[in-house]
């Protein structure tokens, strides 16, 4: 099983690093967009945390829905036929689980980067801001990863991504936004061990539908 998610896995690594045109594509509008915003707050500049945060995290958001939710169309209907013979749901989705999040985790992390580099860096516990970084990526690739399989065996694709991404995606990303708060002082457990134990049962309900839906999407 480990070898044959590992396959998959270096094949769309494989097929990213030969045409590049997604990751370059979501760069040119995460850097678009933040020099837009930086435009917008000059010459004042971009003060107050909770705008600060909000802002990064919707272009986040944004970035991501442009890049994951499209991990499946990427492939052709001979090489979904060929997998469907060799390798099984759970082997698919994982790869592609994987994929997802280490593909986002880069572009969250470098959209952190220039967001901050541009609007000032007004993050003290910056440890805790990756790291809450890290968990938000996982959380959001999670989530896209199960509407774009969803989406991907409908017609109406680009419809079912925009009706079924924002109501799944809105509880955690009020979630990340307010636990980034906590970013503008010293990180102190008690304040977010609440939200963080939410984030996390979320992310195991997604997981565990992920699973369930994902085995009958697939084998029908």
């Amino acid at each position: 099983m480990i070898n044959k998610i590992f396959s998959i896995l270096q094949k769309d690594l494989k097929i990213e690093f030969s045409k590049g045109h997604l990751f370059f594509s979501v760069i040119l509008y995460v850097v678009s967009s933040i020099y837009i915003v930086y435009l917008s707050f000059q010459p004042s500049g971009l003060f107050n945390l909770e705008v600060w945060v909000s802002i990064l995290w919707i272009l986040i958001l944004f970035a991501s829905i442009s890049s994951v939710s499209k991990s499946f169309f990427q492939e052709s209907q001979k090489r979904n036929l060929y997998y469907y013979f060799i390798v099984s749901p759970d082997e698919l989705i994982i790869s592609k689980l994987v994929y997802n999040f280490l593909f986002l985790s880069g572009i969250v992390l470098l959209t952190f980067i220039i967001f901050s580099f541009l609007l000032g860096d007004i993050i003290i516990s910056k440890n805790f801001f990756v790291v809450l970084l890290i968990l938000g990526s996982f959380s959001i690739s999670n989530c896209l990863t199960l509407i774009s399989a969803i989406s991907y065996q409908v017609e109406n694709n680009s419809l079912i991504i925009s009706v079924l991404g924002f109501p799944v995606i809105l509880p955690i990303l009020l979630l990340l936004i307010r636990i980034s708060k906590i970013s503008s002082i010293d990180f102190s457990w008690n304040l977010i061990r609440e939200d963080i134990y939410l984030l996390i049962l979320l992310n195991i309900i997604l997981l565990t539908l992920t699973k369930l839906l994902f085995n009958y999407l697939w084998r029908n």
